[in-house]
């Protein structure tokens, strides 16, 4: 189940992520949810 939440963002990063994006082909949201994954388990040790 996923739940849609909105952040506020510098505009750098945001044209940073779409640019992996398209060279990738994975969408924002996956990046955006692997990226907080990794954080989420260096902080939770």
């Amino acid at each position: 189940m996923k739940k849609r939440v909105t952040f506020t963002l510098e505009e750098e990063l945001v044209k940073r992520l779409k640019a992996i994006s398209e060279q990738t082909m994975i969408p924002q949201s996956k990046l955006v949810e692997t990226a907080i994954n990794e954080i989420l388990k260096q902080y939770e040790k």
